[in-house]
């Protein structure tokens, strides 16, 4: 059984059909990379993937649940993450605040506090940069303190990742 089933996905805005019944598969273990020109519809399947947009048809399983019509922050405690493209954190909190975003859905303390030590032995340079405001880190430390905060989560299968030169290798993405 796939981890991730896509079947004929379709996807529009307004009246521009944006994804035309696309199909894939994500194996447990596989890294697979949807690549394509600007405006092929690369971020619009991610963003249907994680619930951040309504599909017009098809079906999205993870783990063989049907996922087509949950909302994203059900999504994430599923177990599957969003890394967006770009400068996108919390600007005016600090990389520290950031990573802890990340475990908004577990309660243990003591899990959290060893979670993020292993994320700072995976990411040493978020650990020397915790007390600074996100919003000052260079695009690839960015990068890292995204992966860190999915790490956070209380079981992270698939990690959905914008394609990025910057992005760390280890973190399946597709």
């Amino acid at each position: 059984m796939a981890m991730l089933k896509v079947t004929d996905l379709e996807v529009c805005y307004g009246v521009i059909r944006a994804i035309k019944g696309i199909s894939f598969e994500v194996n447990k273990g596989e890294v697979v990379a949807l690549i394509g020109a600007n405006g092929a519809g690369k971020t619009t399947t991610l963003h249907t993937i994680t619930g951040l947009i309504a599909p017009k048809a098809g079906k999205i399983e993870f783990e063989g649940k049907d996922i087509t019509r949950m909302p994203g922050h059900k999504i994430v405690s599923l177990g599957m993450a969003h890394v967006p493209e770009g400068r996108r954190v919390f600007a005016d909190l600090t990389v520290l605040e950031n990573l802890k975003l990340g475990a908004y859905t577990r309660k243990d303390k003591n899990e959290i506090a060893e979670t993020l030590k292993k994320v700072y032995e995976r990411f040493p340079r978020l650990e020397e940069r915790k007390g600074q405001l996100a919003g000052t880190l260079s695009g690839g430390d960015i990068r890292f303190a995204f992966q860190g905060n999915r790490s956070c989560l209380q079981h992270v299968w698939v990690c959905v990742a914008a394609a990025t030169s910057a992005a760390p290798t280890g973190i399946a993405s597709f």
